[in-house]
């Protein structure tokens, strides 16, 4: 039986790693993030930061809409903003510096979670379907990220996208399922 100081002591150790495949980093050039969220059926992700809200498509890395002002002016602890571009008139749960979270596992079996061995530092940890549970078996656990504090972790609804929040955004991405979405009055790939 795994101790929680075998657990801490485990996960120190553990190097950061990439996502193995299927999974294909997608990097992004968006900072001062606040909170992100993906609207329900959509891979599109909509990131609200100091300098206002955004649409980001991670499978083309670019920026589908973007607004310098956001809904969330006076409200102190943002967990959703109205919906910009593909978007437009409904309104976005996010998860961030306030609160609100994302999925934590894909209908496939990825898991992800936040872990936090050294409290305040926190690691992402990537769990492949059928693999160990970090806190039973922390040697074997993929560590994803590992430095600035974490705002948000999760999937998109596909389950396509996998996306950290720091201050910073780190994006992976996966092959379609073949699904479509329709958000709006337009289709997008899932």
């Amino acid at each position: 039986m795994t101790t929680y100081a075998d657990f801490r002591a485990a996960l120190r150790t553990r190097p950061v790693t990439e996502p193995p495949a299927p999974w294909r980093v997608r990097p992004t050039r968006i900072g001062g993030v606040t909170g992100v969220g993906f609207a329900p059926g959509s891979d599109l992700l909509v990131v609200l930061s100091h300098n206002g809200v955004g649409v980001f498509d991670p499978d083309t890395a670019r920026t589908v809409a973007r607004e310098d002002d956001d809904d969330t002016f006076g409200d102190h602890y943002p967990v959703a903003v109205a919906g910009i571009g593909p978007f437009e008139g409904r309104r976005i749960s996010l998860a961030g510096l306030w609160g609100g979270g994302l999925r934590t596992f894909t209908s496939d079996g990825w898991r992800v979670a936040v872990v936090a061995p050294d409290w305040p530092g926190e690691k992402v940890v990537l769990v492949p379907p059928g693999g160990a549970d970090p806190v039973a078996d922390p040697a074997a656990a993929l560590v994803i990220h590992d430095g600035d504090p974490v705002r948000a972790a999760g999937f998109s609804d596909s389950g396509r996208v996998l996306v950290v929040a720091t201050s910073s955004l780190h994006l992976w991405v996966r092959p379609s399922s073949g699904r479509d979405f329709v958000v709006g009055s337009d289709t997008v790939a899932g």
